[in-house]
């Protein structure tokens, strides 16, 4: 399985090096920030390119925060092209492979047609980056956040068929806001599981702690990976390298260890 960290802010440069001497991809974590969206992206993609030069797989995590793109307000959906044009445009020039970004879906909508009509005007969305995206081998996948399961990206997915459009899974999220376990999700994804962002937490909050200090059931989700997705790019997500060194190892040895 491909494994990779995220990295963002000073510590660009320290997980690059550290990437490179394990052999593991990187996450460029940055571009989910709004602020470094704004203004000429050309220091931005220099920087990153001599650091991460030889990295692979790359993975860039798109603009998220405040985003709604089925929203029935014109002016909050061009907002949302003009963030996810930008990002996606910097991705494709440092040469990333896969671009992760949210649903956002709102579960504390109860309104029967919000959830029914979700899919369709997501893809109204999102099809056409899907489309610029493949050119550039560019696989856009979509994050769960604050869904309680696994069906919303899943009939996403479905409803797409589109070979840059597939899932990704944050264990940490399913954790805090779904009773089903990890391996349940990982099993419904399935094959189109094509990204993974993998930490713990108390089941409360996201706190992006080291594998293995938490509450989540690593070796049952560690062997869903490999028996139902085991293409997917495994991304240890914690906030600092020092952890995302430690949840490298734990992961290694959990691989080593889990029989599919």
């Amino acid at each position: 399985m491909q494994l990779a960290i995220n990295t963002v802010g000073e510590e660009l440069r320290s997980s690059a090096e550290y990437c490179k001497k394990e052999g593991i991809g990187i996450e460029i974590t940055d571009l989910a920030f709004p602020w470094n969206l704004d203004g000429d992206p050309k220091y931005f993609i220099e920087k990153h390119i001599k650091s991460i030069e030889g990295i692979t797989p790359l993975v860039c995590h798109g603009p998220y925060f405040e985003l709604n793109v089925v929203s029935f307000d014109k002016a909050i959906i061009n907002v949302c092209r003009k963030r996810h044009r930008k990002a996606l445009d910097i991705a494709k020039r440092m040469g990333v492979g896969t671009y992760v970004t949210h649903t956002n879906f709102n579960p504390l909508i109860r309104q029967p047609s919000y959830r029914a009509k979700f899919a369709d005007r997501f893809l109204d969305f999102w099809l056409s980056f899907a489309d610029e995206a493949a050119k550039s081998n560019i696989v856009i996948v979509f994050e769960n956040h604050w869904e309680s399961h696994p069906e919303i990206q899943a009939e996403i997915i479905r409803k797409a068929n589109h070979p840059s459009i597939k899932a990704s899974f944050d264990n940490g999220h399913a954790l805090i806001f779904s009773s089903l376990s990890a391996a349940d999700w990982i099993e419904k994804l399935g094959a189109d599981l094509h990204h993974c962002h993998l930490h713990d937490n108390d089941g409360e909050l996201d706190q992006h702690y080291t594998i293995g200090a938490g509450k989540e059931d690593w070796k049952n989700l560690v062997k869903a990976l490999q028996h139902y997705a085991p293409n997917a790019v495994l991304v240890a997500e914690s906030d600092h390298l020092e952890e995302n060194k430690a949840s490298i190892d734990k992961l290694r040895s959990l691989l080593s260890s889990v029989d599919p």
